[in-house]
């Protein structure tokens, strides 16, 4: 691919790491099929989302929704250490209940565009405490239940601090951030499938397009065409796992000519269409690489 990837294994509902190092590699920006909890505990580390930027604090928590690309930059000189859920769309959909949404998080996430959760001494909070059970619990009659459980409950905890946050919505910290590129990036999800071409979100944005393909470049570590492409295979993904023919899934993803599709459908999942869909309808669903 261009400049990023999908990255990440998950063939379970939810897999959790715990990861401490100091050799860690340039990571590229990336995406995944699933949703991701990060919780920063020591280092000098930048996380980027969707084009924001934050200089991490430990005990800090970072949401990212399925297909929001974003990489960590990291200061080898210190110890890189954090914890890493990453949790599938079925196993979130399976929390549901009357009077709970366990998708809360990330969905506040999105709306707000504001992706980092501070929760004041996160290690002696109800979710720490859950989330170090849930690290440090070796293997006994009933562990793979009890963990499932403290899964359960520590999510619980992080959309509770969502739903009843009010004042303390104010810990969210600030991100480094481009307004502009911001701007146009909201307009582009908006606007995903729609016939959208660079001269328009010049005229549109008041900016020269030269200047708005260097800015958005410079700022994302992408390009517009490239981030629209992955955007619209993203949705063609979940559109073809519901059954749509391929044919009509281009259409209305925005592609307009199918062989465009097809082509840009291999060049991200490396796959075609139907593939795609056949394989995942099989038990390792939920595929990708590395951990980012």
């Amino acid at each position: 691919m261009d400049r990023y990837e999908k990255t990440g294994y998950l063939r379970e509902p939810f897999r959790l790491f715990r990861l401490k190092d100091k050799a860690v590699g340039e990571m590229s920006l990336h995406y995944h099929d699933f949703y991701k909890i990060f919780v920063f505990y020591g280092g000098n580390v930048t996380y980027m989302v969707e084009g924001k930027s934050y200089v991490l604090e430990p005990g800090d928590i970072v949401l990212v929704n399925r297909y929001d690309i974003h990489k960590p930059t990291v200061d080898a000189s210190a110890a890189y250490e954090r914890s890493i859920l990453y949790i599938s769309a079925e196993c979130l959909e399976s929390c549901r209940a009357q009077g709970y949404d366990p998708f809360l998080c990330f969905t506040q996430a999105a709306e707000r565009k504001s992706y980092v959760l501070r929760i004041e001494d996160f290690a002696q909070s109800r979710a720490g405490t859950l989330l170090a059970r849930m690290e440090s619990g070796r293997e006994q009659y009933g562990w793979e239940r009890e963990q499932t459980l403290l899964f359960e409950l520590f999510l619980l905890e992080l959309n509770r601090f969502c739903a009843e946050g009010g004042q303390e919505r104010e810990k969210r910290p600030g991100a480094v951030y481009n307004r502009k590129v911001i701007d146009l990036l909201s307009y582009l999800q908006e606007h995903l499938f729609e016939d959208i071409s660079i001269d328009t979100l010049a005229k549109t944005f008041y900016i020269s397009k030269y200047h708005m393909m260097r800015l958005f470049k410079n700022e994302t570590g992408y390009t517009i065409h490239r981030y629209l492409t992955e955007k619209r295979i993203a949705a063609a993904k979940e559109k073809l796992l519901q059954g749509i023919p391929a044919v009509k899934v281009s259409e209305e993803c925005g592609f307009y000519d199918y062989s465009t599709f097809l082509r840009a459908f291999q060049s991200c999942v490396h796959m075609t269409p139907t593939a795609f869909a056949q394989a995942r309808k099989g038990p390792n669903s939920n595929e990708a690489h590395n951990l980012p």
